[in-house]
């Protein structure tokens, strides 16, 4: 976790895109994590090392697309993130692409994909990962979330438009200074009333270009590890424990942690995607029926450990294929 905390999200490494707003350090390397020449996390699976700028002359394959949970934080190598389990475990012959954008929202996530979907042979299937990033934004003042949501270090954008000092870009990864202090934040019912618009309106087009490819598209809501137990593996419990008192993700996100606006935001989630008939996988409870009280899963209460990313991903293709 130091890896991903360190190097890889200094300022001065990340890039500044257009249209994405920012994007992964290009070309980078480490024995954690690599990138290839446009940031695209490489996947190492079935002998092979891929991206999705570097594809290797594949005819198929298969997406998943989301945020950090998809790009792999926690993930010890390059061979351990969904995508690379998802490859291994998967019976048939296309591997996964990991579409994944750290600390992304549902806008950039479209955005991302539709700007590099060009890059891409037959698609045979798209799992859209994703949830918590435009539920934890939409608490922020109603002038930074606008039409189309507002990103992770959104105020930072604002403010240098305005020519005001910046924040660091870590400190955004920890959660601190989102809110502006003279805004209260939405209720919790306005806030999933927001996400969950806002996320829907984006799958619609995600259907959109799924059929015109000529893909199937599930739409998964991602876990929390509040989602999945209330109370964690005893290592999960000690790295919470530490992370309250280094962060405080309680602090900032304690409601989105509760039963009741799992089970909302979940609800309205799959009514709207069954609506405009995209299948909707809830995938909390499909863990929480698989787990073992004792098995550590999460690096954090949004990313798995390597194990976590193995077990998961079994899960979902067992899921995804009706087993």
């Amino acid at each position: 976790m130091a890896d991903y905390a360190g190097d890889f999200a200094d300022s001065g490494n990340i890039n500044w895109l257009p249209y994405v707003m920012y994007f992964h350090p290009f070309g980078y390397r480490s024995d954690t994590v690599s990138t290839d020449g446009s940031g695209f996390r490489y996947t190492e699976a079935r002998n092979r090392r891929y991206s999705v700028a570097d594809l290797g002359g594949m005819d198929a394959v298969r997406v998943i697309a989301g945020s950090s949970t998809v790009f792999g934080i926690g993930a010890s190598r390059d061979r351990h993130t969904l995508a690379a389990r998802l490859t291994e475990n998967d019976p048939r012959p296309e591997a996964w692409v990991n579409f994944g954008g750290r600390s992304f929202n549902s806008t950039q996530e479209l955005v991302l994909f539709t700007l590099n979907k060009h890059r891409l042979p037959k698609v045979e299937e798209i799992v859209l990962l994703s949830g918590f990033n435009d539920l934890g934004l939409a608490r922020l003042p109603a002038r930074m979330r606008g039409e189309h949501g507002a990103f992770f270090m959104c105020r930072d954008f604002f403010d240098a438009m305005s020519k005001k000092t910046p924040s660091t870009f870590t400190s955004w990864l920890r959660g601190r200074g989102e809110q502006e202090e003279d805004e209260a934040p939405p209720t919790m019912a306005a806030q999933i009333d927001y996400a969950a618009g806002l996320t829907l309106r984006h799958l619609d087009a995600w259907r959109a270009l799924a059929a015109d490819m000529g893909a199937r598209l599930t739409y998964v809501l991602q876990p929390l590890a509040n989602w999945v137990r209330t109370t964690g593996s005893r290592e999960e419990e000690a790295l919470f424990a530490e992370l309250e008192r280094r962060g405080s993700f309680t602090e900032t996100y304690g409601d989105i942690l509760a039963a009741d606006t799992h089970r909302t935001y979940a609800e309205r989630l799959r009514a709207g995607a069954e609506g405009m008939g995209v299948r909707f996988v809830d995938l909390a409870p499909v863990i929480a029926a698989e787990a073992a009280p004792d098995r550590w899963l999460f690096v954090d209460r949004i990313h798995f450990t390597d194990d976590g990313h193995d077990f998961v991903a079994k899960l979902m293709l067992r899921t995804l294929n009706g087993g």
